[in-house]
């Protein structure tokens, strides 16, 4: 089916009653929710915020916060959604500093604000605001974007600005694959809003027409129980809370059409798992803050374990070591060449991932983690195959004293599943590394970020005293 070009507004002029986002007690219409969104752009206006200018907020997941990420997008402004624990530390206002936001947007006035040297508004003053409601006549201003902060693993988040696109807004393209659209049933959000991986495929199914329902409290049983309320038909959700459905062993998740996982490498039992329990509806994606890069089907991957898919059109993968390109099966750098259109021209043509893999023969990509040495690549190598392992649902390597690699693995054990400590032991030896001391950990019991990923950097100071630690 050939994708079409949809947006809320779209889905306002044909269904105004239509439901757009579910959160707990709060309900919002796609009719109300452009209103919304339109009341909140001319209230910046009003408020003197230029084109193109970028505003943070803490606005929790639910109609308010979807309301200003349209408005922020139609109209031409950038929108960074900010965890507000995040606010609190001193990195807050770095963060803020980084991506020069303009103004901070709450559901309520705090006392300084999380910058003194910045305003806050409230979303409630700004849709009052009746100055200068009418835009100037003149062209369409080119469309917003969505800045993210992301940590990766190192627990210093770092905001990511994407290339601000230099045409309007024009919605999505809906695709058949995604599940998505105006004749489908609701996507379930059961992630943090403040990471791209969880809030891409919400704020997509939004666009296309979808009702989104917000799962505000994590739980895989009110996740099950959401699911079935609302008849949804698509979902997202990290390996971490993939992991913690899995164990809870929920029995009915037979009617997503699509539930997509991303964000951190999903180990393949975990994977299986999953598939056993949704049925062959899971579709991974891998990418970076400046967007998806591949995308990963259930048949394709039950052929390729570990894989994340091939390039979206128009994408090309590269792997190179000290920028020289190396053939399938070789591992190196992942470095991408984006669509001409997604390009930003201070950027170059090539943008590195940070991360080191390999393509195979027909160019599906494998990610082995994150690596700047030919030592930290057999470190990510041993703990791409420490996942590997049965029963194991996370993995983390890190280089310990002495250069004795400290591996820290989250496994369900029990007496059907072996000791994974001879398997590991033995990788490390075949890779030429020290014998590893082994931490393991019940299964979603290691620290982590809040968008799912092992928190690397927290992971150093646990108690490790043993050789095998459980």
């Amino acid at each position: 089916m050939k994708p079409y070009l949809w947006d809320p507004w779209a889905t306002a002029a044909n269904d105004p009653d239509r439901t757009a986002v579910i959160a707990d007690e709060e309900e919002i219409t796609y009719g109300e929710l452009v209103g919304r969104a339109d009341a909140l752009a001319s209230g910046l206006r009003a408020r003197g915020l230029p084109d193109g200018a970028t505003v943070s907020t803490d606005i929790p997941t639910g109609p308010a916060f979807f309301a200003l990420a349209l408005a922020a997008l139609r109209h031409g402004y950038g929108l960074f959604p900010i965890d507000p624990d995040l606010l609190e530390l001193p990195m807050g206002a770095f963060l803020l500093d980084s991506v020069a936001t303009a103004a901070h947007i709450s559901t309520e006035l705090r006392e300084g604000g999380p910058d003194p040297l910045r305003p806050v508004w409230t979303d409630a003053e700004l849709t009052t605001c009746r100055a200068d409601r009418v835009r100037a006549s003149g062209p369409p201003p080119a469309a917003g974007r969505l800045v993210f902060a992301t940590s990766g693993t190192t627990g210093l988040p770092q905001a990511v600005t994407r290339a601000r696109p230099r045409r309007p807004y024009r919605g999505v393209a809906v695709v058949e694959r995604y599940g998505a659209g105006a004749g489908r049933g609701p996507y379930l959000m059961a992630n943090p809003t403040y990471h791209l991986g969880t809030l891409g495929p919400a704020l997509y199914a939004l666009q296309a027409g979808s009702t989104v329902v917000v799962q505000r409290h994590w739980s895989p049983g009110a996740f099950a129980e959401l699911a079935e309320r609302h008849r949804a038909d698509s979902a997202m959700l990290s390996p971490d809370r993939l992991t913690d459905v899995v164990e809870a062993g929920e029995p009915s998740y037979d009617r997503f059409r699509v539930l997509f996982h991303g964000g951190a490498a999903c180990p393949p039992s975990v994977k299986r798992a999953a598939i056993g329990l949704f049925g062959p509806v899971l579709h991974e994606y891998y990418g970076t803050s400046q967007g998806v890069l591949t995308e990963i089907t259930t048949a394709e991957w039950l052929a390729r374990p570990g894989s994340v898919g091939r390039p979206l059109a128009g994408i090309r993968v590269e792997i190179t070591r000290d920028g020289r390109p190396l053939p399938a099966g070789e591992t190196g750098d992942i470095d991408i060449r984006p669509r001409a259109a997604d390009r930003d021209p201070a950027d170059g043509d090539v943008l590195k991932t940070g991360d080191v893999g390999h393509v195979d023969d027909e160019g599906y990509l494998f990610v082995l983690g994150r690596a700047e040495s030919p030592r930290g690549i057999r470190l990510a190598r041993l703990e791409q195959d420490i996942r590997l392992l049965p029963g194991v649902t996370d993995a983390a390597v890190l280089d310990g004293a002495d250069e004795v690699p400290v591996c820290f693995v989250e496994h369900r054990g029990g007496s059907v599943l072996q000791d994974p400590l001879p398997a590991i032991e033995a990788t490390a030896d075949m890779l030429e590394l020290s014998c590893p001391q082994v931490v393991l950990a019940a299964p979603g019991s290691l620290p982590r970020t809040p968008s799912g990923k092992l928190r690397r950097a927290a992971l150093l100071d646990l108690p490790r005293s043993a050789p095998h630690a459980v």
